[in-house]
This record gives structure tokens, C-alpha cells and sequence, in this order.
């Protein structure tokens, strides 16, 4: 191992706008052009991002080097590719709360989702892990407006960092008061905020979590897995909740064929979990990295099939304490 100099870890940075202006101006953009012209804006925000920002390109390179000496699959280093596409993904975001998109134009690809479908139209409650490939928001969008197929509203619980991103959610929040309405700040957990989301999946709720972001509790435990072919740090809070709340658990995924076109469709990937949940405590560290890993394992196989779609701009190898592998 050794020590990488390094300023603010990836999950300590604020977001890049401190403002909501850009944010509300791109809501403007989509109510008033067409979508050609919107796309071109966009090319050009994620040129000036890709010129300006050193770290945003630095990162996108040691992410698809990573990739190409894992996977014989991906040959070419294009990160301004990667920027746009996230560029576009921004606005998708915030498009598929103001137009939802129609369920018809969601295929999935495992049939896990009629699944989860049919436990949650018997009430039961389930865990949801996301994470920084591609898009899940469209499905999200599209459960807290009771349009995912399931027989009854749906309680939601999101956990998420609104330190980070508060501009933009302040953003969507004005656009669809649902966006937050169940919001949770993974920065600040507590018995109370452990409480709610077991009292979601009690109600046969779902509750969502990123199964690849980091909080910023220094002092945070990290399961280490091998992402790409490089040990990476993944919260082990975030899994311990799954196996605490003991809800069956599901890997959601969604991604785009075109990356760099705003197109009002999506693949989405629904997985449930091999891994046991909940038992007894003294396995629950056994159980917990078995979950961890099926993720990571899951998550790697769609990286190499969407290569552009992961949009974690920061150095993603680098542990808690300041170290890499020096591999």
C-alpha cells in the first residue's frame, strides 16, 4: 500500500454548482426548446466541464484504464464520452420528474422484477441497492407516483447525501414535492432515521440505498471488495442495514444502449439477492460481505456492458485513511 496525496476524499465534496440557478435554468431549457437544441447545449456544458475540470478528466481516465486491464471487452479511453453521457443523465434526471416516463418504455432485462412486484402487492417490504452506473431515477420517479404495477401506494424510503447534491435536490424538490417527501441524509443516521426506515419496510415499502457511495464519517467501517481488479473501499453501513432491517434485498440498474442521446427509454436490471438477510448476530459480518460482494460482482459484469454510463468522477480505489493499492 502506499500513501496517495489527495485533497478532500470523493465523499466529502460538495457539489460543483453552490447555486440552483443552473438547475432551474436547465428545467427552463427542457419546458421551452426542442429537444435537439437542449441536447446540443448540453454537449457544450460537458465540453467546458471536460476542458476546465483536471480532476473530472484525470478521474474518468484512471476509472477506464482500470476497466480496459480488467476487461478484454473494452479497448478505447474516450472520457469525454463518459462526461457527456453523465451530462445527459443530469438532465434526465430532472426530465423524468416533470414528464414521467411511460412504463411501456421501460424494458426489463431480468424477471426479478415481477418479483418484487408481487411481494410488494402482498405488503411486504423490500431493500433496494443502486448505485453510480447509470440511472435508477426513472423507476423511482415512477413508484412514488404509484406507477410501477403494484396494487396500492407504495412508501418509499431514499437514503441519499443531501450535503452533496442539496442544490439539486432542492431543484427537483420544486419540481416534484414527492422527489424528497421520504428523503433520508445518509450523513445522519441515527435510532430515529433506523426507525423510519424499518418502519417502511414494516408497511411493505421499499427502501433505496446506494450500494457504492461512502459517507462522510471518517471513521467509517469499509467492507473491501475487488472492484475492476483493484481493492475498493464499499460502505459497510449500507449493507448492514439491509441485513438489519432483513427485508429480501434487490440490485437495480438503469442504463441507456445510446449514451449520448436524451431517448425516453431505458434497460432496467432487477436482481434479487442470492445473499441471506437477517439471522442470527454473530453471523451477521459473514452474511453482510456475502451481500457486499454479490453486488460488486453484479456491478462489475454491467460496467463492462455500459462502460460510459459510471458517472463517479473521483478516485474511487482511495480508502477512508488517504491509501490505494499500489497496484
Amino acid at each position: 500500500m502506499k500513501k496517495i496525496k489527495a485533497g478532500k476524499e470523493w465523499y466529502d465534496e460538495k457539489e460543483a454548482s453552490n447555486s440552483t440557478r443552473p438547475y432551474r435554468l436547465t428545467f427552463w431549457c427542457l419546458k421551452h426548446f426542442p429537444r435537439w437544441l437542449v441536447n446540443f447545449i448540453i454537449y457544450c456544458v460537458a465540453l467546458y466541464f471536460f476542458i476546465f475540470d483536471k480532476r473530472c478528466r484525470r478521474e474518468s481516465v484512471r476509472y477506464q484504464k482500470n476497466l480496459r486491464a480488467y476487461s478484454s471487452t473494452f479497448k478505447k479511453i474516450r472520457p469525454l464520452r463518459q462526461v457527456a453521457s453523465f451530462a445527459v443523465t443530469l438532465v434526465e434526471k430532472i426530465d423524468c420528474w416533470t414528464n414521467p416516463v411511460p412504463l411501456e418504455n421501460i424494458h426489463f432485462n431480468d424477471d426479478d422484477v415481477y418479483a418484487l412486484i408481487d411481494q410488494l402487492n402482498q405488503g411486504k417490504g423490500a431493500f433496494i441497492f443502486v448505485s453510480h452506473l447509470g440511472d435508477a431515477e426513472i423507476l423511482r420517479s415512477l413508484a412514488n407516483k404509484n406507477e410501477i404495477g403494484v396494487n396500492r401506494k407504495i412508501p418509499i424510503a431514499v437514503l441519499t447525501d443531501l450535503d452533496i447534491s442539496s442544490n439539486f435536490s432542492k431543484t427537483l424538490n420544486n419540481i416534484s414535492s414527492d422527489y424528497t417527501l421520504n428523503t433520508i441524509n445518509v450523513n445522519d443516521i441515527s435510532p430515529a432515521t433506523i426507525e423510519k426506515i424499518q418502519g417502511t419496510i414494516d408497511a411493505g415499502g421499499i427502501v433505496v440505498c446506494s450500494g457504492d457511495r461512502l459517507s462522510k464519517n471518517k471513521s467509517q467501517r469499509v467492507l473491501t471488495q475487488n472492484f475492476l481488479g483493484k481493492p475498493a473501499p464499499f460502505s459497510y453501513g449500507s449493507f448492514f442495514l439491509a441485513d438489519f432491517v432483513g427485508a429480501p434485498t434487490y440490485f437495480v440498474w438503469g442504463l441507456k444502449n445510446i449514451n449520448l442521446v436524451m431517448k425516453r427509454e431505458r434497460e432496467m436490471f432487477v436482481a434479487k439477492a442470492k445473499s441471506q438477510v437477517g439471522g442470527a448476530r454473530k453471523n451477521r459480518d459473514e452474511r453482510i460481505n456475502a451481500l457486499c460482494g454479490e453486488f460488486v460482482q453484479r456491478l462489475e459484469s454491467l460496467v463492462q456492458k455500459y462502460p460510459y454510463q459510471w458517472y463517479n468522477f473521483f478516485d474511487f480505489w482511495m480508502f477512508p485513511n488517504g491509501e490505494e493499492n499500489a497496484n
